[in-house]
């Protein structure tokens, strides 16, 4: 008998080529005629034309734009005030965020604290609701990965942490998801990003507050990035596969927003601030060093991942990890850690047991102590 839960219902979502030019129709629903935009990007997408035929195309519904741009990787609390501070001034009305992770994750904390004026570092870890009522906000990721679409949390950094906040508010209200705009993703940032992704839906499957609805969306991701991810990965401009994936990535969102993560995303964020490791990457590794340890706690969720990851018919728990590494192979996921030693698992494992990560690594269906965990870590450093 599965365990009582209740499933929060998804963040809207929009898919479709060229989906993107719709977005001023968009911003009128949800903001009314005229509305004022802040479009949150990066500096790659200034560069690239993509900010411009975003801001083109809210003008042609009449609406006002400005951007903010100066997101950088795991964003500083600074940076999500920042935004929120030129929100106040340019009178926003609406916020779209248009990039990666970090750009959607700084961007929706941004539009809950614009109207309030407190700062990020307020909200971190729960401690203090995030604000209702903020301006309405909608998602329009380039990478597919993070999920940052469709949850209810936010990630940013100060000069010693990496934090999130968390609360029913950080949802967006639309979530546009057009494949076109991941199909310049260099190969190497399509296999990271997808590897969050399909580590998000292994860990959904498999962590102690998984539940029948979450398990069969994580699942079916983890099918959907078996067969595709591969594909976009080898061939960048074949848009159907970019499709597969993002849709892949958006519903291993909604099922670990439920459910939360396990013991990977704890060291990979602990990698993250210890070594500046991609989170992609970091996740990757970390699940893959980890993974015989928690298929012995949740035997059944495994023996399905096996299944989802085109393992034969009766494929055990056992048999999980090698086919995530057989997965990993076919994508040309780097397994090699060669900037880390032996003397940073201790380090590592230590950040694993901060308030941050305590609860991802408390959701896993192990239960590491520090020292098991530090030697798992170790060899992970080692093997690598």
């Amino acid at each position: 008998m599965p365990l009582p839960f209740s499933f929060a219902a998804p963040v809207p979502l929009a898919f479709g080529d060229n989906r993107l030019m719709k977005l001023g129709r968009d911003v009128k629903r949800l903001a009314g005629d005229g509305a004022e935009v802040l479009l949150v990007t990066d500096p790659v997408h200034t560069g690239n034309g993509l900010a411009e035929r975003a801001a083109g195309a809210l003008g042609e519904s009449g609406h006002g734009c400005s951007v903010f741009s100066d997101i950088a990787s795991d964003p500083a609390a600074e940076t999500v005030d920042a935004i929120s501070e030129q929100a106040r001034s340019r009178g926003a009305d609406c916020i779209v965020a248009m990039g990666g992770g970090s750009t959607l994750d700084a961007a929706k904390l941004a539009a809950c604290l614009a109207p309030d004026g407190r700062g990020a570092v307020a909200f971190a870890l729960g401690g203090t609701p995030v604000p209702a009522g903020g301006l309405p906000k909608i998602a329009v990721p380039t990478t597919a990965g993070t999920g940052s679409e469709v949850t209810r949390t936010s990630v940013f950094s100060t000069s010693e942490r990496k934090l999130w906040a968390w609360g029913e508010s950080l949802r967006f209200n639309l979530a546009l998801l057009d494949p076109l705009l991941t199909v310049s993703l260099p190969a190497p940032l399509t296999a990271a990003t997808g590897v969050d992704a399909m580590v998000h839906a292994i860990e959904s499957a498999t962590c102690r507050r998984r539940n029948p609805v979450s398990s069969t969306i994580a699942l079916g991701a983890i099918r959907t990035l078996r067969e595709w991810l591969p594909e976009a990965v080898r061939h960048p401009a074949d848009t159907p596969a970019r499709g597969h994936v993002q849709i892949a990535a958006t519903l291993a969102g909604v099922a670990f927003d439920v459910t939360g993560v396990a013991v990977a995303h704890a060291i990979g964020h602990a990698l993250g601030q210890h070594a500046g490791i991609h989170h992609g990457r970091a996740v990757g590794l970390a699940l893959a060093a980890t993974m015989e340890h928690s298929a012995e706690a949740a035997a059944d969720a495994y023996s399905a991942v096996s299944a989802a990851l085109g393992g034969p018919e009766g494929a055990t728990a056992r048999q999980a990890s090698s086919l995530y590494r057989r997965f990993l192979g076919d994508i040309g996921f780097d397994l090699t850690l060669g900037e880390l030693g032996e003397r940073d698992a201790g380090a590592i494992a230590s950040l694993c047991f901060e308030p941050e990560n305590m609860v991802m690594l408390k959701g896993d269906a192990h239960e590491f102590t520090p020292d098991s965990l530090s030697k798992t870590i170790n060899r992970m450093i080692s093997a690598a």
